[in-house]
């Protein structure tokens, strides 16, 4: 059962270099055109589950605020639809819903109206509303006298104490001090385990991986990836990453014959069928096997990789000549196995390197030509997942010896 049904939503404006040039388009019934078309969203599908968190990323501009007003109903879709199921209460951005004249009482009593709840019910539930928006005497004077903080509380204590269904929250989190934001944590923490319906829309990717059960990433108005909360997030971080560091093109230089050793071939894969793939998994097997001839043997050769992230940070560098393995003189290949790949969610390349006796000179290489991608399936942040062990001092019960409590985190 889907308490979020969305289909092919589509929103379009018409943008008007000059504002006569609307009333010519209107006067002349569509004979001639004055505007351009921007589409903010195009064809965005969706589902929601009941109790579900989805968390919506993506840059500004990248239609999400488009697409939490349209599953708000607060704007009409150039085309497409919404169903939703049960009572919807919505953050939204800062200053919608509220008329600025009007004291945040009056605002709060308009508010439960709008949502169908009567005058007597909101004021059974204002004093909660008041304690959780700690705003003090402000509830009693015009909202346009807010800070942006103290209009978030009270949007936020309104929002959440209404029992919806359906909770859209538009970067509501990123206002307000550290002791409130703590709160709406913890709330909507509570609206998870009782089961309700969250959209949920941040810059944080740290809490929508936390929090979410699934998450979409919306670009340039499309939706570019949508499914399990890490591995969209890991996609994200991807692009970003390689929005900032440009990628040099490879050059490959016609040497003709070789009199020198080369590598021939290089594969990835995984498990002990050692399946060719570029998809992995933290904690699973990973092999690099490098192939590599020797036209003039004995020649010595060594075998140098590198593991190389997609913003061009060097994550592990290793060799045979440092590993103490005794050198190839003649063609074959050499394996190198992860029996359980630390590195965490992202985009990775491999840059290998055939290198003579001593280590120094450079054969051949192939710089960061092998791609792969890394998912993640613990709860961790950086660039691996370490082996590490908690350790917590209890304070004794009165008669008690102390105690030491511990873990080994496993992945």
């Amino acid at each position: 059962m889907y308490a979020i049904e969305a289909s092919d939503l589509s929103k379009v404006y018409r943008i008007y270099s000059n504002p006569k040039d609307r009333l010519k388009e209107y006067l002349l019934r569509g004979r001639r055109t004055y505007h351009q078309a921007f589409c903010a969203l195009r064809d965005v599908s969706f589902r929601a589950g009941v109790g579900s968190t989805i968390g919506l990323i993506g840059d500004n501009g990248s239609g999400k605020s488009t697409l939490l007003q349209l599953v708000a109903g607060t704007l009409c879709p150039t085309s497409g639809s919404v169903v939703l199921k049960g009572r919807v209460s919505t953050i939204l951005e800062l200053g919608a819903g509220f008329n600025p004249e009007f004291t945040g009482r009056e605002n709060l009593f308009m508010s439960g109206a709008i949502m169908g709840i009567g005058q007597k019910e909101m004021e059974r539930r204002f004093p909660e509303i008041a304690a959780f928006a700690e705003i003090g005497e402000f509830i009693e004077r015009p909202i346009k006298m807010y800070s942006s903080g103290m209009y978030v509380r009270l949007a936020f204590a309104v929002a959440t104490s209404v029992d919806p269904d359906i909770l859209i929250i538009d970067e509501a989190l990123s206002v307000g001090d550290q002791y409130f934001q703590k709160r709406c944590i913890d709330r909507i923490e509570s609206f998870r385990k009782a089961g309700r319906t969250i959209l949920f829309c941040s810059h944080n990717l740290y809490q929508i991986r936390l929090i979410c059960d699934e998450a979409i990433w919306l670009k340039d108005g499309q939706v570019a990836m949508a499914g399990d909360t890490s591995r969209v997030i890991g996609a994200y971080e991807n692009y970003l990453r390689e929005r900032e560091i440009p990628r040099a093109p490879v050059i490959h230089v016609n040497q003709g014959p070789r009199t020198f050793p080369w590598i021939s071939r290089v594969r990835l894969s995984r498990g002990e069928e050692d399946v060719e793939c570029d998809q992995f998994i933290t904690g699973g097997d990973f092999t690099i096997t490098i192939q590599y001839e020797v036209p003039d043997p004995p020649t010595i050769v060594h075998v140098g990789v590198i593991l190389v992230r997609n913003d061009a940070v060097q994550v592990f560098g290793t060799g045979t000549h440092v590993a103490d393995v005794k050198p190839a003189t003649r063609s074959g290949s050499v394996r190198l196995r992860f029996p359980g790949l630390s590195l965490l969610s992202g985009a990775y390349a491999v840059s290998a390197y055939l290198l003579d006796e001593h280590g120094l000179h450079l054969y051949d290489q192939h710089e960061q030509e092998f791609t792969f991608q890394v998912t993640q399936n613990v709860q961790a942040l950086g660039l691996t997942h370490l082996e590490h062990r908690w350790e917590v001092d209890l304070p004794p019960d009165p008669g008690e010896q102390p105690s030491l409590s511990s873990g080994v985190a496993r992945g």
